[in-house]
């Protein structure tokens, strides 16, 4: 079983790169060999593509984590949601660079590659999304650990029931 945990973003836009740090932070653990029997053998990618160029990267796993900012209209910078690929809307995008996650699942098994099956998707709520600078917010900073727990609560979940 190929396990993908992907963060999303661009850290040159604040909080918009939780993803990359994210996945910057679990590498650091796994490095240090201060990570759990959990992480071992799990891909860990960070990118900024969006979009199709996204099917270049999930293809060929069978289970996989997406971490990124969620949009709000009164966001509550921190606030971590967990949602399974089949509660977001499958909003059409007005171009290839716009495209939704259902949409790019939905081509994806159209033209016969082999996407994830099982796919949960890891987002923080930012108010700080738009504005150019490097580094995140303190409140954003602090999900950094909620995140990672969820994280690995999702992998020994997906471990216990192979049938999954």
């Amino acid at each position: 079983m190929k396990i993908l945990i992907l963060g999303l973003g661009n850290i040159l836009f604040g909080d918009d790169g939780i993803g990359i740090y994210i996945i910057r932070k679990l590498k650091q653990e796994v490095i240090s060999r201060k990570a759990e029997n959990l992480l071992r053998g799990v891909d860990l990618v960070e990118t900024s593509v969006s979009g199709l160029a996204l099917l270049d990267i999930i293809t060929g796993y069978d289970r996989l984590i997406i971490i990124d900012t969620i949009k709000k209209e009164n966001p509550k910078s921190g606030k971590i949601r967990t949602f399974d690929i089949k509660d977001l809307r499958h909003i059409p995008g007005p171009s290839p660079h716009y495209v939704s996650f259902p949409q790019i699942f939905s081509l994806g098994k159209k033209v016969g590659l082999k996407i994830p099956s099982l796919v949960k998707i890891i987002a923080i709520e930012a108010k700080n999304i738009y504005n150019l600078g490097e580094g995140l917010s303190v409140e954003v900073e602090r999900a950094i650990p909620r995140v990672i727990e969820e994280i690995k609560k999702i992998l020994s979940e997906w471990n216990e029931r192979e049938d999954i």
